[in-house]
């Protein structure tokens, strides 16, 4: 039986309309081939395990069955409402046939992507006042696909079933500091970063890392340094209550050679730095690509 393209693949769900279709939960009897980290770091042409393909974020394919001169020949051949309201950007993953959907707000569907046969729906119970999230991406490692839920959680599911396998409290689920970007799979490692928002306080502006196995917290990482910390003294006098807002909110890279997690920062919100300390203080780590080594969460360098 011949593949269909990621790219084809792509624009057939695409082309769903968004009509919420509530669908019961379905066992795949369908065979699944457990996710390595060496398939992560050199993936299947015809798959698309992560954001952007690859490690080093390049979103490309290699396929080559669509071309300028069969492009316009490209039908629909199925279509599937997506679930829920909110703001779609998510990009499907692709692994042996199978097209893993993240939606806003924790709905997660695995799709035949030949067909469009819904084979498992995931739709996470939120807390009252908890705010559905975009999803850009979700992660596939073992047999599990991983995700940061809105309610500051890290959470697997059975590839095969959709079954909550484990759940890893990260933050106060209230806290507004969402993943909106999506984790990676660095060697073994869930990485995510936060958006941290000015009200949720500089506690929940960090990077972890947990064990895509069992969800065991392995480090985190505080992008505005406190007391005592490498680049404390970069805000100046910014009384600690103050310093607000560096966020990692997309979805980091990592280079399995030096093993580490590249990603960057947002500015300071809601006021701008020179509001803050002056214009002359760098505010660490705000504005900054940062390079952290992947088993200690230690920065490595700062640009």
């Amino acid at each position: 039986m011949k593949r269909l393209s990621l790219s084809t693949s792509i624009a057939l769900v695409v082309l769903g309309t968004l009509c919420g279709l509530t669908v019961e939960a379905q066992q795949s009897a369908r065979k699944f081939v457990p996710v390595t980290d060496a398939m992560l770091q050199k993936p299947d042409p015809a798959d698309w395990l992560m954001w952007r393909r690859t490690l080093d974020g390049w979103g490309y394919s290699p396929l080559n069955q669509i071309t300028r001169n069969n492009v316009a020949q490209l039908r629909m051949v199925w279509t599937r409402g997506l679930v829920g309201p909110g703001n779609q950007e998510g990009t499907p993953l692709v692994h042996d046939g199978v097209m893993f959907l993240p939606s806003p707000g924790d709905d997660i569907m695995a799709v035949d992507a030949k067909t469009g046969d819904l084979l498992w729906e995931y739709k996470r119970k939120l807390p009252e006042g908890v705010r559905p999230k975009t999803d850009r991406t979700v992660a596939i490692w073992g047999n599990t696909i991983i995700n940061s839920s809105s309610d500051n959680f890290i959470y697997a599911l059975d590839a095969q079933t959709g079954q909550l396998v484990w759940e890893t409290p990260v933050l106060d689920p209230r806290k507004r500091a969402p993943t909106s970007g999506g984790p990676i799979i660095a060697n073994g490692k869930v990485i995510t970063g936060r958006q941290c928002q000015p009200d949720a306080g500089r506690d929940s502006c960090v990077v972890t890392a947990h064990d895509a196995k069992t969800g065991k917290e392995l480090w985190r990482f505080h992008t505005i340094p406190g007391p005592g910390e490498p680049g404390y003294d970069s805000w100046g006098d910014v009384p600690m209550e103050q310093r607000w807002h560096v966020g990692t909110w997309m979805v980091p890279s990592y280079d399995p050679e030096l093993n580490l997690i590249i990603l960057g920062t947002s500015v300071t919100i809601p006021a701008p730095k020179f509001t803050l300390g002056g214009n002359d203080l760098q505010h660490l780590y705000h504005n900054c690509t940062l390079a952290l080594n992947a088993d200690t969460g230690k920065i490595v360098w700062y640009y």
